[in-house]
């Protein structure tokens, strides 16, 4: 399911940025952030981390938690947040972008490792089970640290504003 979301996540970034006046590399990654952070970490997760808040039970077992446990509630809150951060890179933009992204980026590639390793490896889950983590999980940070790159927030453009 995720990795579908992320084909139209990308789909849409690719329409925008054809249909944008502007195609520059900085236009191209700003968009990128955009798309990732609003259509993949933001509002979806919005939904994963009210679905869990909602029906803790349900979900537990699909994250590998007991139902009671209590660290399950706690990724629920934290999802929360993340992904309310995220949504909001709709309206602040240029240097705000950098908190989600960093956030995201570090929560995806985190996962993907942890998937990894519970898994027991690539030698344990195959080449096909390591390209489905690294599509939902993996690809996300990478996308999210090259349009922080692309994008050019943060470099120096001149002199600043004191």
């Amino acid at each position: 399911m995720f990795i579908i979301l992320l084909a139209l996540v990308l789909l849409g970034w690719a329409v925008h940025l054809w249909r944008s006046p502007s195609r520059s590399l900085e236009r191209a990654g700003e968009l990128l952030l955009l798309w990732v952070l609003v259509g993949y970490c933001g509002i979806p997760m919005l939904a994963v981390a009210g679905i869990f808040l909602i029906h803790p039970h349900e979900v537990a077992h699909i994250l590998g938690f007991e139902p009671d446990h209590p660290f399950g509630l706690f990724l629920a809150w934290a999802y929360l947040g993340m992904a309310i951060i995220a949504t909001l890179s709709l309206r602040f933009r240029e240097t705000y972008l950098v908190g989600p992204a960093v956030v995201w980026a570090v929560f995806f590639a985190g996962a993907t490792l942890a998937h990894v390793s519970a898994e027991g490896g690539v030698a344990q889950m195959g080449h096909g089970g390591l390209l489905v983590i690294f599509a939902a999980h993996g690809l996300i940070s990478v996308l999210l640290a090259g349009g922080l790159w692309a994008s050019g927030i943060g470099r120096d453009r001149g002199p600043r504003r004191t």
